[in-house]
């Protein structure tokens, strides 16, 4: 079955591919349709002519594999595995973007602001891998995708490794994209989690200088480079580049691991407090390092040799035969090079047979020395019985000549008060009287569900892991709850529960998506329009306007009876003030037709002023990475119809893919929406809802509108 024939294929008889979105190395990756759960994923198949071969089959596994133990929001999700026929394939989430690798060379260069926003995600993505003992080891802007709205997605783990299990050198011999491989990988030595760090350096590095750190004619060439060379500081290229940022990259690409940031979590940690403060400097720039450098005669001369050797070992495979042991194997990679496969098959054979018989002299030995040890000399000494999985106080009862010294911790093996491990091995020849260390089991530890309830997945993922707890994401739909925050767990908030146990986190992915009927609300009080409006799932939204009917009376709706909208659509209504003058809500003898969404002419929002004696808490307005012109951002009481911010002006493009800080001032529980308007238009429109609580300094949004911003905009042509 050849790949061109898959499209309208329907695999195990519910994935039907529907066209192709992607061509790589060793796989192609197809647009296809979940018919059981109705839904596009993405389905990756291994090519034809990689299905016998045992390495590129090993490294496709192994993506599933990697992929299957993960679950994180800046991670793509795997939902299937497949085999038909001679088709290898996974079923994964179909993320609607664009590689990194394609937005750095549409833009060219992206701001500091944006490269921290992007950075940060991809380091949390790597740090729960880390932290599950998987290595990437092919970080690279083609392996990262972004959405429109600035999040991010690490993908693609095929030459991933679990860095806990025990791994023949020769299969460190596989890599990554050279432009982006560590020194280490590309010396072919044991990577670990600082190899993904290094990578991410680079990364930042061609985000903010729009090149690469070390490029060449021939991957040789620059994996060299990589291994010798120092890069040319990012501020020779962009002389307005921050001194913080710049120490942050060229710490993360230390040649030598030790040096480098030691895990995702602590280079997260320096960017947080650049964040905070763009004249930070660290103080990692101190000591610079002398390298070869490529100019030498040195490099040039083993430049030449590894080249001439690779062009040789080329020629020569075609010319003669090659032995099963050191055939090679070429595919071609992004970059355009082309990147070696090796059989390693007698080199593990050999150290399979040295490692037997170091294992066996070592067990030989430790025979024959503890043969000495084991009969006591004297009447003092005493043979160490075996106390582990004993009671203490019946091994204190049962051996009243061992002086016991317990400490006790928690253990999910053993009841409490049983013994879990002993200072003095059994066999082991002791004096009486003699202290011995026992370690005693305080039985499972018992951990209470923290309330991580209306949380957004992230913050109620960071806590519940924090409590030694593991974590389920489910998605589910709700009517009250905003997407990406959690409607509920599964053991409930503030239950007990075994440390290590799993819980299930309920994570809103927003509103039903059936239609409802709009019902008709003219003549209906305020009151009673909002409660059908309830009923039918809909929201409402109030403008009073001048009007000769009776004072709460509804007098007119912006979508009409029996339209059939999603779900949660906002409806507005118009409402008489009672002040008995007549007026159409839309139309204005001046104005003309009010754009639904604008501020209807002659009525406006009370301009209540803040108390600066008031309690005040600064919260976080975060602005879209498309983002752009200049604004008003005002926050207001909704149940008070009032000012509770100064007006701030701003670019937009200055915090496009960050945030924005507005001090609100207020007492108690408020809720504050954050209106933009626009300075040459005067249209305004609401970007987002907040829960604020001023007794505990803490808050939540629980509504956000990623097209307010293009709302504002499109006004413009009005």
């Amino acid at each position: 079955m050849q790949n061109d024939n898959l499209i309208g294929l329907k695999l195990d008889g519910r994935y039907e591919i529907t066209d192709k979105i992607g061509v790589g190395g060793m796989s192609d990756v197809y647009r296809g349709r979940d018919i059981m759960e109705n839904r596009t994923v993405a389905v990756k198949v291994l090519k034809p002519e990689f299905a016998n071969n045992e390495e590129f089959v090993r490294c496709f596994r192994n993506e599933s594999k990697a992929i299957a133990v993960l679950s994180h929001p800046n991670i793509v999700k795997i939902f299937d595995v497949g085999y038909e026929g001679d088709l290898q394939y996974i079923v994964m989430e179909y993320i609607d973007g664009v590689t990194l690798k394609d937005y750095i060379e549409e833009n060219g260069l992206v701001t500091w602001r944006e490269c921290v926003h992007y950075t940060i995600q991809i380091l949390r993505a790597l740090q729960l891998a880390h932290d599950r003992g998987i290595v990437h080891r092919d970080i690279k802007p083609q392996n990262v995708m972004r959405l429109s709205d600035g999040t991010i997605k690490v993908m693609d783990f095929g030459i991933a490794r679990f860095s806990r299990q025990n791994v023949n050198s020769a299969n460190e011999k596989t890599m990554g994209s050279v432009h982006y491989v560590s020194p280490e990988q590309a010396r072919g030595d044991k990577t670990d989690e600082r190899s993904d760090i290094y990578s991410v350096g680079v990364m930042m590095y061609e985000m903010l200088t729009g090149r690469k750190p070390f490029d060449g004619e021939t991957p040789v060439e620059v994996a060299l480079k990589h291994m010798n060379e120092d890069p040319v500081r990012p501020s020779e290229y962009v002389t307005s580049l921050q001194k913080g940022i710049e120490e942050i990259i060229l710490r993360a690409m230390e040649k030598d691991p030790d040096k480098r940031y030691q895990s995702a979590s602590e280079m997260i940690m320096d960017i947080e407090a650049f964040k905070q403060d763009q004249n930070i400097t660290f103080g990692y720039l101190d000591e610079p390092v002398q390298r070869i450098k490529s100019g030498s005669k040195v490099m040039s001369s083993l430049i030449n040799k590894l080249e001439s050797r690779r062009l040789s070992a080329k020629k020569n495979k075609k010319e003669q035969p090659v032995p099963v042991y050191e055939q090679e194997e070429y595919i071609a990679d992004e970059d355009g090079y082309e990147e070696k496969r090796h059989n390693y098959i007698l080199p593990i054979l050999c150290a399979t047979t040295v490692t037997v018989i170091i294992v066996a002299t070592l067990f030989l030995a430790n025979v024959i020395l503890g043969t000495f040890h084991t009969a006591p000399s004297s009447s003092n000494d005493y043979t160490m019985p075996n106390l582990v999985g004993m009671n203490y106080y019946d091994a204190r009862a049962s051996y009243p000549e061992i002086q016991l010294v317990a400490s006790e911790e928690f253990n999910q093996d053993y009841a409490s008060g049983i013994i879990v491990e002993q200072e003095k091995a059994e066999g082991r020849i002791v004096k009486v009287g003699d202290a011995i260390r026992v370690v005693v089991s305080k039985g499972t530890r018992m951990i209470t569900v923290p309330d991580v309830v209306n949380y957004h997945y992230n913050s109620a993922y960071a806590a519940l892991t924090g409590e030694n707890l593991s974590v389920l994401r489910v998605e589910t739909e709700s009517d009250d709850v905003a997407a990406g925050y959690v409607v509920r767990t599964d053991p409930a908030a503030l239950e007990s529960i075994e440390e290590g146990s799993t819980v299930k986190v309920y994570v809103s992915i927003g509103p039903s998506t059936e239609d409802t009927t709009v019902p008709y609300l003219v003549g209906y009080t305020v009151t009673e329009a909002e409660d059908m409006l309830a009923e039918a799932y809909l929201e409402a939204k109030i403008q009073y306007v001048e009007s000769s009917e009776p004072e709460n009376t509804v007098i007119s709706q912006n979508i009409a009876e029996g339209e059939t909208v999603t779900r949660n659509t906002v409806i507005t209504i118009y409402v008489s003030d009672g002040t008995g003058i007549v007026a159409d809500p839309f139309e204005d003898p001046d104005e003309g037709l009010v754009i639904p969404g604008e501020d209807i002419p002659g009525i406006d929002i009370p301009d209540v002023p803040y108390a600066p004696t008031q309690s005040q808490v600064t919260i976080d307005v975060e602005i879209p990475a498309s983002a752009s012109n200049t604004f008003f951002f005002t926050a207001y009481n909704i149940d008070k119809n009032a000012e509770v911010s100064e007006q701030v002006f701003i670019d937009a493009s200055s915090y496009a893919g960050s945030y924005l800080q507005i001090p609100v001032y207020g007492s108690g529980q408020m809720t504050v929406s954050v209106s933009i308007r626009s300075p040459r238009t005067g249209m305004r429109t609401e970007l987002a809802v907040y829960e604020i609580d001023f007794d505990t300094g803490t808050y939540y949004c629980t509504n956000y509108s990623n097209f307010a911003f293009t709302i504002v905009d499109i006004s413009v042509g009005f």
